[in-house]
């Protein structure tokens, strides 16, 4: 199949968020239209088309960027599937465009860039689109989920994926040489006990993901350190516990204070809202699955929560909108070294797709 080759390709193009320049230019040349829009941010990557001509309009979306590994640039999070697929089925929706126009509807197909960076494609999208936004009745997204069987497709109304939230935390010392360090104001001791109240806020929350990922800080091995930051992310199934869990961690910070002397600065940064599958538009899906017989999906509608975070929420903040998980059957997770996506899990998210262009068409 064409979309086999289509992967392939975008596998061997395989370019970090904003730089998907190579990757963009492939699939305008592949689809041989011209599109509503090229470029998001501040760059070149991206494509937004527009297939029918009606006021009745949905969004289908693919996520085009890769992630760094110790191998180089690749497709670790099954991005060149996502593309490949709806690149096939925007194919196919141009064979019967008149059609959709003649039913008043139209459907936009986005090709977005940066997933995996911030600031994100999808929070460009929704900032410089947002008269499409008002069009838009409804969007839909894939991502593909490894450690889910081959053909099962997962449709769960309700949050879905994390919100996913960053901070940094500097630790200010005085720096002395060691023969003093007797009554020093150390910021690396005062940073290991940041570290370890951190685990002790998770070990108490077990509904929520939270840890330091990068120290960084000290001069040279005979002083005693005066500056450490360190980074790390939380993973929040809601806002509400997100209250908390800040409270918690300025709580920590005030206690290191006093107890080291150091002065200690939170920065919180609001990240990736939650992914929440609205309930009408994803029971809708699930009916029309039901009916098909043809489409031997097995469907899984609960237990899909992922503490993973995924941008495409910023779109269904906006919008009401599903996205369905795709399993593939691999060995190997989302961006580990050696994930990759099998073919046949390929052709089910492309058949996925385009059952949800068969169901649009006939609603």
């Amino acid at each position: 199949m064409n979309i086999l080759t289509d992967k392939k390709k975008l596998n061997e193009l395989a370019e970090l968020g904003w730089q998907e320049v190579k990757t963009t230019d492939y699939i305008a040349t592949q689809l041989k239209v011209k599109p509503l829009k090229r470029g998001f941010g501040n760059g070149n990557t991206g494509l937004l088309y527009k297939i029918g001509n009606g006021t009745n309009a949905i969004l289908l979306r693919a996520d085009i960027d890769a992630l760094k590994t110790a191998n180089g640039i690749k497709h670790t999070c099954g991005h060149s599937t996502h593309m490949a697929s709806l690149m096939g089925v925007v194919k196919d929706t141009l064979q019967f465009e008149k059609e959709l126009s003649k039913q008043n509807k139209s459907i936009y197909f986005l090709f977005q860039p940066a997933e995996e960076t911030f600031p994100s494609g999808g929070k460009a999208f929704v900032d410089e689109c947002p008269e499409i936004l008002k069009e838009i009745k409804s969007a839909y997204a894939i991502h593909v989920r490894p450690h889910m069987k081959l053909g099962m497709i997962g449709l769960q109304p309700g949050t879905i994926w994390a919100q996913g939230d960053y901070m940094e935390i500097e630790v200010t010392g005085k720096m002395i040489h060691i023969k003093n360090n007797l009554d020093s104001i150390d910021a690396i001791y005062a940073s290991s006990l940041i570290v370890g109240g951190i685990k002790k806020i998770q070990k108490a929350h077990k509904s929520i993901r939270v840890g330091i990922g990068v120290i960084s800080g000290g001069r040279q091995t005979n002083t005693v350190a005066d500056y450490v930051i360190l980074k790390g992310d939380i993973r929040l199934p809601n806002t509400h516990i997100k209250i908390i869990i800040k409270e918690e961690i300025k709580e920590l910070i005030k206690l290191t204070e006093q107890k080291t002397k150091t002065i200690i600065t939170l920065h919180y940064f609001d990240g990736t809202p939650p992914v929440i599958n609205n309930s009408h538009t994803t029971s809708q899906i699930v009916r029309y699955f039901q009916t098909r017989p043809d489409v031997s999906f097995k469907l899984q509608t609960s237990g899909l929560f992922s503490y993973g975070c995924e941008d495409f929420a910023y779109i269904s903040e906006k919008v009401p909108s599903t996205i369905a998980l795709i399993g593939t059957g691999g060995t190997y997770d989302l961006h580990e070294e050696n994930c990759t996506i099998s073919d046949q899990g390929t052709i089910n998210a492309y058949l996925y797709f385009k059952t949800l262009v068969d169901w649009f068409v006939q609603s």
